[in-house]
């Protein structure tokens, strides 16, 4: 398995690939569309994924933590409803939810490790000893989020004009979360905010 991580230390910062000798991952899914009247449709599908690390000969210390990237679970449930207006026009609505269970971004987990701090607190002028420059990584787990999303439109035969909103209540979520263990920190991507927009669409 391979993931992008940063190494620190008298080179500077390099971003590279590591590899993970192996990984097992297993888990099961399932989707269930229910239609309780003709143009409305209720969907809901989620999977539940366990992983650990078995062999790392690059941090031979993270085996038997998670696999990166990997949810811990996933949940998507919403509607759907396509209803005439006239004999050439259909309205459309759709809206859904979807919750993302906890998640790993690095092989390092729930640890502490030393960083260059560690090595060089004691010899500085503050000299203090060098476990107060060791840092520790289970807050770099990201929590469970949920986001909604809603449709909202009008469409013919070969047309479309439709209004939406991507992240409806404006929820504060993190995209990436990538520890750079050797220097202590991690750099944080945030996810994207509420988005309204309307798109138009032709077939031809």
């Amino acid at each position: 398995m391979q993931f992008f991580e940063f190494f620190v230390g008298g080179f500077g910062l390099l971003r590279v690939v590591s590899n993970i000798d192996r990984v097992d991952l297993w888990g099961g899914e399932a989707n269930i569309t229910v239609k309780p009247l003709d143009g409305w449709s209720i969907f809901a599908s989620g999977n539940v994924t366990e992983s650990e690390i078995k062999r790392n000969s690059s941090r031979p210390d993270t085996v038997g933590n998670k696999s990166p990237y990997t949810a811990d679970y996933t949940l998507n449930i919403g509607t759907q409803l396509v209803l005439p207006i006239t004999d050439k026009v259909r309205g459309t609505l759709r809206a859904d939810y979807r919750l993302t269970g906890p998640t790993w971004f690095h092989s390092v987990q729930d640890q502490e490790k030393p960083t260059l701090f560690t090595g060089l607190l004691p010899i500085s002028a503050l000299q203090l000893p060098g476990f107060v420059g060791n840092a520790r990584y289970d807050v770099t787990q990201r929590d469970a989020f949920g986001l909604v999303n809603l449709r909202i439109g009008v469409e013919g035969d070969n047309w479309r004009l439709t209004a939406f909103a991507n992240n409806l209540f404006d929820k504060q979520w993190l995209n990436e979360v990538i520890p750079a263990i050797e220097f202590g920190g991690s750099f944080i991507s945030p996810g994207q905010r509420r988005v309204i927009g309307v798109e138009a669409g032709f077939t031809f």
